[in-house]
């Protein structure tokens, strides 16, 4: 009987289930470690530009700060769908740190096009302590005060579970968490770990604001990045008119190991932008750093706190 029709494979004792794989072709391969880059990423708590309607990353405007924030990304600047943690240097300056944080998340929900909420949760106790948020020192900072939802919260842990309420919701343009002490209860790894895979999955930013902390020796938590925060002096605009807000900030940790960027960052309301400061100036500086962010505190009711 004559086999030269019969299957090729056949005659080497191959079937076509187990014959070779064909190479893949540069598509194929383009596609394999696109999906692995995405498992990367969302590990990393870093959400994929394609799972997003608005760029996945967003900046400081400083093209030197957001170059050096690239680190392993493809993107300029900090990953928006990730929790970043920002300590003030000092109690005084918790305004500058709560100031920089709204800027932050006022960056960030520009990108949008429809400038979804900001959200700023607080402990009650503390909010009668320091104050809480001042309409016109936020419309002095170029901030709409009636685009922020402020909850007071009864203790720490409720205002972690707020946030991670709040993180959870695309709804949510940001979502700013502000806890004060050295050690405030609830807040750990196992917390900020929820936090920062909410954002992830939502892509709504969170930002953890804390004051009294020890910046030297922080608690440990998942956030992408930490920074440290100051007050800096400003330079006095034409007839000596107080200067824009500026802003002295430290690098502490960065997901992709980064660490010692700093800068002097000078804040314009007008065109809603940082510019970085030089240190030279003809002028004295204005010691004003930041307009009062907060009011009403229990020793001085009604009264602007700075």
């Amino acid at each position: 009987m004559n086999n030269s029709d019969s299957d090729s494979g056949g005659a080497f004792g191959l079937s076509p289930a187990n014959s070779p794989a064909e190479p893949k072709t540069a598509g194929q391969k383009a596609a394999a470690l696109k999906a692995r880059l995405g498992k990367i990423l969302a590990a990393s708590g870093v959400k994929a530009a394609e799972d997003a309607d608005s760029p996945s990353h967003f900046g400081f405007g400083v093209n030197r700060v957001d170059a050096a924030l690239r680190g392993n990304a493809d993107q300029p600047g900090l990953p928006r769908a990730a929790l970043h943690e920002l300590h003030a240097a000092d109690k005084s300056d918790r305004s500058s740190a709560a100031a920089l944080a709204l800027l932050l998340a006022q960056r960030c929900r520009a990108l949008g096009s429809d400038r979804k909420p900001i959200l700023w949760i607080s402990e009650s106790g503390q909010a009668r302590r320091q104050g809480r948020l001042y309409p016109p020192g936020l419309a002095e900072l170029g901030i709409d005060p009636s685009g922020i939802i402020h909850v007071d919260a009864p203790d720490s842990i409720a205002v972690l579970r707020a946030a991670a309420d709040g993180i959870r919701s695309p709804a949510m343009g940001a979502v700013i968490a502000e806890l004060s002490g050295r050690k405030p209860r609830g807040l750990d790894l196992t917390a900020t770990r929820r936090l920062s895979l909410s954002a992830q999955k939502s892509g709504v930013l969170g930002l953890l604001l804390r004051c009294g902390g020890d910046a030297d020796n922080p608690l440990p938590t998942a956030a992408f990045s930490r920074w440290q925060v100051a007050a800096a002096p400003s330079v006095p605009l034409a007839a000596n008119a107080p200067g824009h807000s500026v802003f002295d900030i430290s690098l502490l940790r960065h997901r992709s190991g980064l660490y010692g960027l700093s800068a002097r960052l000078e804040w314009n309301r007008d065109d809603q932008v940082f510019r970085e400061q030089q240190q030279s100036h003809e002028r004295a500086p204005y010691p004003g750093a930041v307009p009062a962010l907060s009011a009403g505190r229990a020793d001085h009711p009604g009264t602007r706190a700075a």
